[in-house]
């Protein structure tokens, strides 16, 4: 039996689409604003730190913003899903995103269809996500032995 998909249908996965993006765009965006400030501190106030002293507030800073890109699109999802109608509550929605977002998963909420749909595209955003703070990470840790060999 061939899969139809209505007009609801549609709609859900276009704004799971048009969630990715706006997603992954929040992301990217702190991600350059990590590699301003970071640029930034070491030509200014951390110009001549060393050791820990240089590596804990470059680590720190990024994980914050990290913290804080990952904490708006989580409330983005939660917000949407809220609004969609598959959750009585503001809080159990953010606590869906969440774990969703993560990959923690939960068996507590499972979406029926249509928005069944936007549960993978989350956790699939979560994922790149994670994978972008590690790189940008990686990429701090690396700059930051470079200015010691230098």
């Amino acid at each position: 039996m061939p899969m139809s998909l209505d007009w609801e249908s549609i709609f859900v996965l276009t704004v799971g689409v048009l969630l990715v993006a706006v997603s992954l765009t929040i992301h990217a965006a702190f991600m350059f604003l990590i590699l301003r400030v970071q640029s930034r501190l070491r030509s200014g106030i951390l110009a001549s730190a060393r050791g820990l002293f240089l590596l804990v507030p470059s680590i720190l800073m990024a994980t914050v913003f990290i913290s804080l890109s990952c904490l708006l699109q989580i409330t983005l999802w939660g917000q949407v899903l809220w609004h969609m109608g598959p959750f009585d509550s503001l809080r159990e929605a953010m606590y869906f995103s969440s774990t969703t977002y993560t990959t923690l998963g939960t068996a507590k909420h499972v979406l029926v269809p249509p928005y069944r749909a936007l549960e993978p595209m989350e956790a699939t955003t979560g994922m790149l996500v994670s994978g972008l703070n590690t790189a940008i990470l990686f990429a701090i840790l690396a700059s930051l032995g470079r200015k010691r060999s230098d």
